[in-house]
């Protein structure tokens, strides 16, 4: 991080320099510091510049290391940089958990300011950009902050390559090639990264294997638009190449998935799971995480708002259960450490242990569901010994399933009654996250989120075993995560979900507002008005429509009233107001509703 560090290190020029927008948290849930450990363990000497000054004319923050021998790294945080500022109504949020003390030091595009700072001040030195910023706007992407279709991310940034998805192979790699000398322009053949040609190459020799998308500035027409998200949805495994006015852009086949002893040797690095220490301030982001494993990545949910799915890919890779012990036993010992494990899971805890026969030959496929699909095996009894094993660790009191689960997955059977009698016994505290986000069938549809049946199966089954415990210190609660607004949902939907929530008794103050994110498929009929596969129209709630909506989800909330009021007279169901609100102050939102 400093000068001091080098010097204590005996090194003299770090290899890579690593400019992050998160404070620098050595910790494997964070990005730079995974980064950071892949390329040390590979040979290779790393500086870190965390939340440089970018406001400082001169760009001193930036050159605080000095130059890299061979390149620097963009890495613009663990969270989408957009996201993290803004809410889903586009007010800027007043705190950032991933920087000291919660003060707000991030620009706003990341890694667009971060390159050309760097560019500014090293013409010479070789940028190469990733994380999710990078990775979910590598093509032509709607931009929901500025309400417009912008350009993939390289025809904006001065950057030689991009990384997308999962970047530890890409990166390493990348850095071994620069090491015996090839230049960054020569380096084309690496999966999970992305390059540039000039359009004069483009036209006298195009990538014979490559798919075309649409040019920029084509795809700023809606249909354009939706056509290129469905070329995307079906050949994402293939070469893409997408022309720009000054550029073309040529992404790689994706990355092959770490193997399982892959994964348990990186998260087995000498991480201190702490922040740096020159900061004086806690980093918030820290504290909910510092003592979790990580046991697998991957998620084939394949939930149409959700970005996961396109950064780490829908192959799960495991780790070995005797790699997360080491890891749990080496927590435990950490003086700080006081009995907990807060988590045990990955984007969603009991997918970890599936396995699919497909995935060892091919690539995932893109139009079939994996949990009806007769290859596909799932991991409840693997997930449940591994908890049972770190239950019995020395020093360890609880482990818990913070992360979340997929009601879905939980098999019919014993073995599923058995699963689910162990996570309320042992597994999660006071309440149990599942995310079910709507139960109108048309808009669960376009989610690709299970219906209300199986929501309903699931919530029979839970409470049936709640009534048969016999104390009620082991009483658990449902804690449903819920979507407001998202494309296809009118407010007669958002009424039907706000009255199955009252009937019973299911209420979740944390309502999720949907908020467009680049290259996921809600955003594409979002922007377009259609669906992208089908072609067939789809509604987008905007607008008052989009705050009524979450209000409906909120009635219980006093500030959420003239909206939820004003939701239920425009939907036409007063017969509601004194049943799923009370009677108060209702013409006088009438009347304002009409004015």
């Amino acid at each position: 991080m400093t000068l001091e560090d080098l010097k204590k290190c005996g090194i003299s020029q770090p290899d890579v320099i690593l400019v992050s927008g998160d404070a620098y948290v050595d910790h494997p849930s964070f990005a730079t510091a995974l980064l950071g450990r892949a390329l040390w363990d590979a040979s290779f000497s790393v500086g870190i510049i965390a939340q440089p000054n970018w406001r400082d004319r001169n760009f001193k923050n930036f050159q605080r290391l000095g130059k890299p021998r061979l390149f620097f790294a963009v890495v613009p945080g663990a969270v989408d940089p957009q996201i993290n500022a803004y809410t889903p109504a586009l007010k800027r949020r007043s705190t950032d958990s991933y920087s000291p003390g919660g003060k707000l030091t991030r620009p706003d595009r990341t890694t667009i300011v971060y390159t050309n700072a760097l560019h500014r001040l090293y013409p010479r030195i070789p940028i190469v950009i990733g994380g999710i910023e990078a990775s979910l706007r590598r093509f032509a992407h709607y931009d929901y902050w500025s309400n417009s279709v912008r350009q993939g991310i390289l025809a904006d940034a001065p950057a030689s390559l991009l990384v997308y998805g999962m970047g530890e192979l890409a990166l390493v790699e990348i850095a071994k090639r620069m090491h015996h000398g090839d230049a960054t322009e020569s380096i084309r053949d690496i999966p999970g990264t992305c390059w540039t040609m000039s359009l004069a190459e483009f036209r006298n020799s195009p990538p014979e294997e490559a798919r075309p998308l649409p040019s920029y500035p084509d795809v700023i027409n809606k249909d354009v638009f939706a056509n290129a998200h469905a070329i995307l949805h079906r050949d994402g495994h293939r070469q893409l190449v997408q022309p720009h006015p000054k550029t073309v852009i040529v992404a790689n086949p994706p990355m092959r998935p770490m193997i399982p002893e892959e994964l348990d040797h990186l998260y087995e690095l000498p991480f201190t799971r702490k922040q740096h220490p020159s900061y004086q301030e806690p980093v918030l982001a820290l504290e909910p995480v510092q003592f979790s494993l990580v046991t697998h990545r991957g998620c084939f949910g394949g939930c149409s708002f959700c970005a996961i799915t396109h950064h780490q890919g829908r192959v799960i890779t495991s780790r070995n259960e005797e790699s997360l012990l080491r890891e749990a036993e080496c927590m435990a010992k950490m003086p700080e450490f006081r009995g907990t494990i807060q988590d045990v899971g990955g984007p969603t805890a009991n997918m970890y242990g599936c396995t699919c026969k497909k995935w060892e030959t091919d690539v995932p496929c893109p139009d079939k569901l994996c949990t009806k699909c007769r290859a596909f095996s799932d991991g409840t009894e693997r997930q449940m010994a591994l908890l049972k094993r770190l239950r019995q660790l020395p020093r360890v009191k609880h482990v818990f399933i913070s992360s979340g689960i997929r009601y879905d997955l939980i098999p019919n059977e014993e073995l599923g009654d058995r699963y689910l009698h162990e996570l309320v016994d042992h597994y999660i505290s006071g309440h149990l996250k599942v995310a079910p986000e709507h139960i109108s069938e048309q808009v669960t549809v376009l989610m690709n989120k299970p219906g209300k049946e199986e929501f309903e199966k699931f919530r029979r089954r839970f409470e049936s075993l709640q009534k048969k415990l016999s104390t009620g210190k082991n009483r658990q609660y449902l804690v449903p995560y819920l979507m407001s607004s998202h494309p296809g949902c009118h407010l007669t939907d958002m009424i039907e979900l706000a009255q199955y929530l009252q009937k019973y008794n299911l209420y979740s103050e944390q309502v999720q507002d949907f908020t467009p994110v680049p290259l996921t498929l809600s955003t594409a009929i979002y922007f377009s008005g259609k669906h992208p596969l089908n072609g067939k129209k789809v509604h987008v709630p905007i607008g008052d429509e989009k705050r009524m909506q979450r209000a409906l989800l909120q009635w219980k909330d006093p500030r959420q009233y003239d909206l939820a009021v004003a939701g239920l007279l425009q939907a036409k169901r007063n017969n509601l107001i004194g049943v799923l609100l009370p009677k108060k102050r209702v013409q006088f939102i009438e009347e304002k509703r009409k004015k």
